[in-house]
């Protein structure tokens, strides 16, 4: 196996364990009722969204078609498609060693957990 097929696999399990443990930590939280139930909802939704925009704009770049800008692919990722953003990014190769990217992609990250952390304190997710 050749080093880059290694770490692409390594990434590609890394992001969908990540995912599936973002995911599975939202249902905890909604079965202990610290979030409200939408929320799940509206989580699933936005990753699906962003999981397709990503999808959607690697395909237009390998066909030279209109791309996607990558305001609105960050933009995504604020509104809390991140996770999927991440996967995507792996799965897709895609944006993922654009370093100007990904230096917003994270920051945008961060800004997204904090605000929902701040939410979640001041009691506005609270159900």
């Amino acid at each position: 196996m050749l080093p880059a097929q290694s770490t692409f696999r390594f990434s590609l399990k890394f992001s969908i364990g990540l995912f599936v443990l973002l995911t599975l930590w939202l249902l905890y939280l909604d079965w202990q009722l610290l979030v409200p139930g939408w929320l799940k909802y509206v989580f699933v939704l936005i990753n699906a969204v962003t999981l397709f925009g990503y999808w959607r704009d690697k395909k237009a770049a390998e066909q030279q078609a209109w791309r996607t800008q990558e305001s609105t692919l960050l933009l995504l990722g604020l509104v809390g498609g991140w996770p999927a953003a991440f996967v995507a990014q792996h799965w897709f190769r895609h944006k993922n060693r654009k370093v100007s990217f990904q230096l917003l992609f994270w920051l945008t990250v961060l800004l997204h957990t904090s605000a929902l952390y701040s939410l979640w304190l001041s009691g506005w997710l609270l159900p």
